[in-house]
């Protein structure tokens, strides 16, 4: 690795290795310079599915969402059948709250190569939810989490589904389970939780 931060080695080192130094740089939270080398790794090799994933998931990290989502769409059109990348795309879009057809298209075509995987079964519930199909969303997101038990994220959207449907008491326990399962960003949850206190459940 120290070798490698040699911005000099950099420059004639393989795409590989600047693939995973850009992964050593995102794990240690510094995003811009795993931007800066996953690019270098791009420039030498623009077809590199594993460098554009990555990258696209740093983009995203960044709040570079449109960066994020063009990336994703080159991962596709180099691998049409790349489960994680549809995924990515299909969610991105679903949380957007924008192209919620072509999300729910993408998230299908995902779930054909992984039907079992219970991120992509969540992110179908939740361009469900995103549509105004809360039953529909509660089916998908329940078998979500029997095939990922303790995610907050899909607790969360189990919470945020069952509230949808007028059953608060499923939302605040929902709710409580994802608040155990965080490690941060926990505000948002908190809020959620006091606010159904506060309405007198």
């Amino acid at each position: 690795i120290r070798l490698l931060e040699d911005v000099n080695l950099r420059v004639t080192a393989e795409p590989e290795l600047l693939f995973y130094l850009g992964t050593f740089y995102e794990e240690a939270e510094k995003l811009q310079k795993a931007v800066d080398v996953l690019e270098q790794g791009l420039a030498k090799d623009p077809d590199s599915v594993r460098i554009l994933f990555r990258l696209g998931v740093v983009y995203d990290k960044l709040k570079r969402k449109e960066d994020s989502m063009e990336a994703m769409r080159k991962v596709i059109r180099v691998d049409p059948k790349n489960a994680n990348a549809l995924n990515y795309l299909g969610y991105s879009y679903a949380d957007l709250g924008q192209n919620l057809g072509e999300a729910e298209k993408l998230i299908k075509e995902a779930l054909k190569y992984k039907p079992d995987d219970g991120y992509i079964t969540d992110s179908l519930g939740w361009v469900y939810f995103k549509k105004g199909l809360f039953q529909k969303a509660l089916k998908f997101l329940e078998k979500a989490i029997r095939l990922v038990p303790d995610d907050p994220i899909i607790l969360e959207h189990l919470g945020d589904t069952y509230l949808k449907t007028g059953s608060k008491l499923k939302a605040l326990e929902y709710y409580q389970q994802s608040l155990k399962m965080k490690k941060k960003d926990k505000k948002d949850i908190e809020k959620k939780i006091q606010d159904l206190k506060n309405s007198g459940i």
